[in-house]
């Protein structure tokens, strides 16, 4: 028999091999160009904004907040599957190397957000206050320190998994972390001192509460492939999963949507289509998603015309490429392949659904535009989207993905 090391390692191995394969899917050219000109552009306005940052700005606000999220929120890949909760709760006593590897790796895969959000924040925290290499440096660390506490108090509170317990711990551990990181940016270290004795009255209590405890096995086995699911949701938009639990939710305030459609033998797939794209998670959440962070952004952020128009058609190129992967969504289905339609029937409709959906994102963002440049700056910006929505998807999309179909 294996020890639970072992079991541990092999996990670790199988989920790093599946994770890899599924990432290099995932980051193609055509998200990575996407990113890639987000990051620059957003780079290129933060320096710009920077510059002409108004002296009322409320920095360590802002700076604390944003480092808060990055510290409170956390998670614990124990990697576990369902047949442990009959294998391995016999060695529940013995188990605790493998958690013990499990919340150190969940840390340390967690720790991209603390470096990216240090990294977006520096520029800002040297701007506003007078700091040394050696306060970034000491910043950091303790940043690396709320993360841990963070992340061991989350892993103690599996041991309580109902919601409302859940809730009270997270909104307790945001507030004492961002005034702590709140008087710690600002340098008020009598305030940080009493916040730090707090943290470790804090996790002491746990310690007590949580002491001799029994582990919560079908909760943290339900976390776990949520977890997963969720990952496999998202690689999903970019390949196959055969591991994807399918979510479907009928959504009955849309059906009225389904009555636009004629009853008509060339629209047999665009009602397919659009059944699967209204009642699916993946495809649907994506793109009221990248609609509300599109509008917001449109409308929080100050931009040259230009601006907008590629911010909007970043946006729209990277929402097209993920719901291509709708267009195969009843390929694995027997009965139809038996319908009397035409493959070129197929492709079109996927295509027209495809448009409609763009257009209706594009007219989103033109209405944000419009709220925050004018009625000129989105007419404007609704031409120049329509013609692009119209060259990518029926001459990019048709030609790249559809040919062989």
């Amino acid at each position: 028999m294996k020890s639970v090391q072992d079991i541990w390692r092999l996990r670790l191995t199988e989920y790093i091999k599946e994770t890899r394969m599924y990432l290099r899917y995932m980051f193609n050219d055509h998200l990575l160009f996407v990113l890639i000109f987000v990051v620059g552009g957003g780079a290129y306005w933060y320096q710009g904004w920077l510059k002409s940052i108004p002296a009322d700005f409320p920095a360590a606000f802002v700076i604390a907040f944003l480092l808060t999220l990055t510290t409170t929120f956390a998670h614990v890949r124990t990697l576990l599957k369902e047949a442990d909760i009959v294998f391995l709760l016999p060695l529940e006593r013995k188990m605790s190397p493998y958690f013990r590897n499990a919340l150190i790796f969940s840390y340390i895969s967690q720790l991209y957000s603390i470096i990216a959000a240090t990294l977006i924040m520096i520029p800002m925290y040297v701007k506003v206050f007078p700091v040394h290499q050696y306060d970034l440096m000491l910043l950091f660390i303790q940043l690396l320190l709320i993360k841990w506490w963070n992340q061991w108090i989350q892993w103690k509170m599996t041991i309580f998994p109902d919601r409302f317990s859940q809730f009270m711990d997270v909104l307790i551990r945001f507030f004492l972390n961002f005034l702590l990181l709140y008087f710690l940016i600002s340098k008020e270290y009598p305030f940080v001192m009493t916040l730090y004795l707090i943290i470790v009255l804090y996790a002491y209590y746990f310690v007590r509460i949580t002491k001799n405890k029994p582990l919560k096995w079908e909760y943290l086995i339900e976390a776990e492939n949520r977890r997963r699911n969720n990952f496999y949701r998202i690689a999903h938009l970019f390949t196959d999963v055969p591991k994807l639990k399918n979510q479907v939710k009928h959504r009955k305030w849309m059906n009225w949507i389904f009555n636009l459609i004629s009853h008509q033998q060339k629209n047999t797939y665009l009602y397919l289509f659009t059944r699967s794209f209204m009642r699916t998670g993946d495809y649907f959440g994506i793109f009221v998603r990248l609609l509300v962070i599109g509008a917001v952004i449109l409308f929080l952020v100050p931009l040259s015309f230009v601006g907008y128009i590629f911010l909007a058609a970043s946006l729209l190129f990277l929402t097209g490429i993920q719901l291509v992967r709708l267009h195969k969504q009843y390929e694995m289905f027997i009965i139809p392949q038996l319908y009397p339609v035409s493959n070129k029937a197929k492709v079109n409709s996927f295509l027209t659904l495809l448009f409609i959906m763009l257009v209706i994102q594009e007219a989103v963002f033109a209405i944000a535009v419009f709220m925050k440049k004018g009625f000129g700056f989105s007419i404007g910006h609704l031409a120049v989207n329509l013609l692009f929505i119209y060259v990518f998807v029926y001459l990019y999309i048709k030609k790249r993905f559809l040919t062989q179909s």
